[in-house]
């Protein structure tokens, strides 16, 4: 099995968060980036051929490399510069804020999603760019995605029983109190369900400590046709094209429609 846990209570899950059983976890989980290839430097649209020079100014305010400046000059502290915390995959999500927030919490909760198995965590990506390109009204486009795989080991409250239909509002009411417990008993975070697979387990890593290197793995290629992503096809070398091509309204089911 690509993960284990340990149940630490007995108790049936309630309402209330203080019951609400605690999993050792120890596994693999995923997310996918968006990804180019060739890779291109940052800043290359306005640096008039002195990347070095702007990526340097840039660094100055650069909220990840401060945060990683101020851990490694703590007095009394042994940080391990090579540590996988500061893997800039696994540094930046507790560097910089969302401004939508997470299922569970808001904006200044600093903190890592991610999906236990690739479909479901494709089924995250597929949602989450749907709502962003709508917004924008972007016109048809391909896009480029890298899948990113962790290994996780941690303490985690387990709120996989919280419907995933749950409002927004009482989430977020939900998601102070989960927050407070896990701070004050120093868990990992939360392990969830969330309404883009509701038969697939989510993680939210709080701390970065738990986190392995990230491994870069399968890309992917989403097709937006103006309105939704409509199809998705799969890099692999292994099978033949339309064995690589997914349709993205079946991935929120409990089937299993990714190529073996």
């Amino acid at each position: 099995m690509w993960w284990t846990f340990t149940r630490y209570e007995n108790t049936s899950m309630l309402n209330a968060v203080d019951n609400f059983n605690v999993e050792e976890v120890n596994g693999v989980f995923y997310i996918l980036i968006p990804s180019r290839f060739p890779p291109v430097p940052l800043y290359r649209r306005i640096a008039g051929g002195y990347d070095d020079e702007i990526a340097a100014v840039a660094e100055l305010h650069n909220p990840r490399l401060q945060e990683k400046q101020r851990l490694l000059g703590q007095s009394g502290i042994n940080v391990d510069e090579t540590s996988p915390r500061f893997q800039n995959w696994n540094h930046a999500p507790f560097a910089y804020s969302n401004p939508e927030g997470c299922w569970f919490f808001g904006p200044l909760v600093r903190c890592l999603e991610m999906s236990q198995d690739k479909q479901t965590a494709l089924a995250v990506s597929v949602a989450k760019r749907e709502r962003f390109l709508g917004r924008t009204a972007e016109r048809p486009i391909g896009l480029d995605m890298r899948m990113l795989s962790r290994q996780v080991r941690g303490s985690f409250i387990d709120a996989q029983g919280v419907s995933p239909d749950l409002a927004p509002e009482e989430r977020r009411e939900l998601g102070k109190e989960l927050f407070d417990r896990a701070k004050a008993e120093q868990r990992s975070g939360v392990l969830f369900r969330s309404i883009e697979r509701p038969s697939g387990v989510r993680i939210c890593v709080l701390d970065g400590n738990v986190l392995e290197r990230a491994v870069q793995g399968e890309h992917f290629r989403y097709t937006w046709d103006g309105e939704r992503v409509s199809s998705l096809y799969a890099f692999n070398d292994s099978g033949a094209d339309e064995e690589n091509l997914i349709d993205p309204r079946h991935l929120g089911g409990v089937t299993n429609v990714l190529a073996a």
